[in-house]
């Protein structure tokens, strides 16, 4: 069954052993990798081709912006699930630095705290990154460092590119990885050309 809009009940519909057809996201997966922004971008779900316009923000909505997370399992387990596939793939124990958004969800602050699990990262925000790329400090942290960077939810990938455009220019070195929680396969690398 995956994750399904129950229309009577005005509730998403979380099942973690069965995807179904209409799904809005499947959840069996091990999540996703594309080669895109010139590194490897990882997601752990992508919504259904089918699913409806409406419905996709709702749920976009929902997980970014639910009061209580720990209040709700369901979406714990979704955002646990995706950073321990994650984990599977690159090893969070060698990532030295977060980049993330500044004003971040509720989403990004447990994806966050989930890491740190694995790894004590340091962090820095994006908006530092693109507002001070000569800070001798923080292009120091950079240069030294393998790099995450996180979002919860990647639409047109223009914020990233953005990003990764700096980080490249002051990291050549090092490993830079990116993840969102709900991604895109579609997203091209020449975003950040």
């Amino acid at each position: 069954m995956g994750v399904r809009f129950d229309s009577e009940q005005q509730r998403f519909v979380f099942d973690f052993e069965h995807d179904g057809r209409g799904d809005i996201v499947s959840l069996t997966g091990e999540g996703y990798q594309v080669e895109a922004f010139g590194k490897y971008f990882y997601y752990g779900y992508e919504f259904g081709d089918e699913v409806d316009g409406n419905v996709r923000s709702a749920f976009i909505k929902y997980v970014k912006f639910t009061e209580r997370l720990q209040d709700d399992p369901n979406l714990t387990q979704f955002i646990q699930k995706a950073v321990n596939n994650l984990n599977s793939r690159i090893n969070l124990y060698d990532y030295d630095l977060v980049v993330m958004p500044q004003s971040s969800s509720r989403v990004n602050n447990y994806m966050l705290r989930y890491i740190y699990r694995f790894e004590q990262p340091k962090l820095r925000h994006y908006e530092d990154v693109l507002a001070n790329p000569a800070d001798e400090e923080l292009c120091r942290t950079i240069r030294e460092q393998n790099v995450l960077v996180i979002d919860d939810v990647t639409t047109s990938g223009s914020t990233l590119g953005e990003v990764l455009r700096t980080l490249r220019i002051l990291n050549e070195d090092n490993r830079i990885s990116i993840f969102s929680l709900i991604g895109r396969r579609d997203l091209m690398a020449d975003v950040t050309t």
